[in-house]
């Protein structure tokens, strides 16, 4: 998203300040958001507010993507979904007022440590897993799920965030096949980068297991520079932990991973089995 002029900004807090919030600062940017924090007036709670400008928005997007983002968010209520508390329209912008993640998210606790350490990295990983299972109970699939998008909250607890590309299922999964690609390639299963139809949930869990191996190892497992390359390297399962962190994880943590990276999606597990593996029970 391009810059934030002064006229733009004024706009969107007076906005904001007609249903009772104060603009605070930028904490963070997507392909067509800014997130900034905000103040409600009535009590100074802190949130989170997610500010499309429709003007910048593909066409496709805001009419195959946007719509099932607004119909799903106000209806997710789970300790491990961020909580959707408002949402406020008009012609030229959509904001969304959510809770408030004082402490970033996945990707920039890596960045800061190098890696996380393996018990911080369950906790986080089984948090995201419940509030994944929790969609998923919904017939709901996320299709973006990555360290970017799981938040760190200030008690430590994770949340899945950022619903742009998600997916309200109807039906088995055999009717549920998508065809769209989604997401971030380094995240994206193999049959997605493919272009195969596929089963959207398998497409999460997968996800999930590159987001656990991100944060044992700080590196993403399969290098995303070369897509061709990188499928044969998933379906071979060619991917190793770095020397410099082998020694900071057990190896149920590593089996995880390794049951999760399955790219044959008849015997990957579902997030269900995920929750009662050995590492996380």
């Amino acid at each position: 998203m391009e810059s934030t002029t002064p006229r733009t900004f004024l706009r969107i807090a007076d906005l904001l300040a007609s249903h009772g919030y104060r603009i605070g600062q930028q904490i963070g940017e997507g392909a067509y958001s800014k997130v900034h924090t905000t103040e409600k007036l009535s009590d100074g709670s802190t949130y989170a507010v997610k500010i499309v400008d429709l003007s910048k928005v593909r066409t496709g997007y805001l009419k195959h993507f946007m719509p099932h983002e607004l119909d799903v968010i106000t209806l997710l209520k789970h300790r491990n979904v961020v909580e959707t508390v408002q949402i406020i329209q008009d012609k030229t912008y959509v904001l969304q007022i959510m809770e408030y993640a004082s402490k970033g998210d996945v990707l920039r606790m890596i960045q800061q440590h190098g890696f996380i350490a393996e018990e911080k990295a369950k906790s986080i990983f089984k948090d995201v897993a419940a509030g994944v299972q929790y969609l998923h109970d919904l017939n709901i699939a996320h299709r973006d799920l990555k360290c970017e998008n799981i938040l760190i909250f200030e008690d430590n607890r994770a949340v899945v965030s950022d619903f742009g590309f998600v997916k309200n299922l109807d039906g088995t999964s055999s009717t549920n096949l998508c065809r769209t690609f989604c997401g971030s390639t380094a995240y994206a299963s193999p049959e997605v980068l493919r272009g195969l139809p596929y089963d959207p949930k398998m497409n999460d869990v997968w996800s999930i297991g590159v987001v656990l191996f991100t944060m044992l190892s700080g590196t993403i497992p399969f290098d995303d520079g070369n897509v061709t390359r990188m499928v044969q390297k998933q379906q071979s399962r060619d991917y190793t932990f770095p020397a410099r962190v082998v020694g900071q994880s057990s190896c149920k943590a590593r089996q995880l991973v390794y049951e999760i990276l399955d790219p044959d999606t008849n015997s990957r597990p579902t997030v269900k089995t995920v929750l009662e593996s050995a590492w996380l029970i």
